[in-house]
Formats: structure tokens, sequence, C-alpha cells
């Protein structure tokens, strides 16, 4: 990696802000895993509980941590929320930590992320659609 300067360089930095970023991406995976089937549409509204339809707090929009802290529970009515979105995220958040380390901060990466996004909404859609 020669011209990337410390800590860029270090291999846990790598797969620190992949990880984040892939919990990040992670959570925008659900939303669309949810929502692309039912044709509603990405933007609008903002995240609610599928159940109390109670809009997301901030604070119930931390990928992983707001689902741990909550024990997969909606913070208004108090409605299981599916462990789906959890293992979405931790899924996503490894392959994303896992190309950060591979390939490192280079403007491929930006081509894996966008392929590991639709790879994991095209597999989610398909395993929740047989499902039913």
């Amino acid at each position: 990696m020669g011209d990337v300067p410390p800590p860029f360089d270090a291999l846990w930095f790598q797969l620190l802000i992949g990880f984040v970023v892939g919990i990040t991406l992670g959570s925008f995976i659900t939303m669309l895993s949810y929502r692309l089937p039912r044709k509603l549409s990405i933007v609008l509204p903002p995240s609610s509980c599928p159940q109390c339809r109670a809009p997301l707090k901030v604070r119930d929009l931390v990928p992983v941590f707001s689902w741990l802290i909550t024990g997969g529970k909606c913070s208004q009515c108090g409605a299981k929320i599916g462990r789906r979105y959890l293992l979405i995220e931790l899924i996503t958040g490894i392959m994303s930590a896992i190309a950060f380390g591979v390939i490192g901060f280079r403007w491929e990466l930006a081509v894996v992320l966008i392929f590991i996004v639709t790879l994991v909404t095209f597999l989610t859609i398909c395993f929740e659609k047989k499902q039913k």
C-alpha cells in the first residue's frame, strides 16, 4: 500500500472501517429487501416499526447496536423485531470488512461494495420469497 499514510495502511484499521461501512450498508439492505418486493418507495416514508408504524428515532437506526440494546424489540410498542435485521447487517459487515482488508482503500472497493449490496439484497429477497 506504500502511498497510504498510517493508520489507513494498517489491516486492523481497514477491517474496522470495513465492518462499520458494512453494517451501515446492511441496514440499507434490510430496507431495500423489505420495500422492493412490496413495491414501496425506498426514499419515503422514513423507516418505522412494521407493527405500530411509529417512526424510528435516530437511536433506533444504529446498525447492530440498536437491535442488541433493545433486545430485538420496538422501542415504542415492544413488538418483536426479526433477527433478519441483525443477521443481514452482520453478514454485510463481515463481507465488507473482508473486501476492505483484501482490496484496501482503492477505487475497486466501490465496485465490490456495490456488488455486495446487490448480492445480499437479491439473496435476501429470494430467500424470504421462498419462505412464504
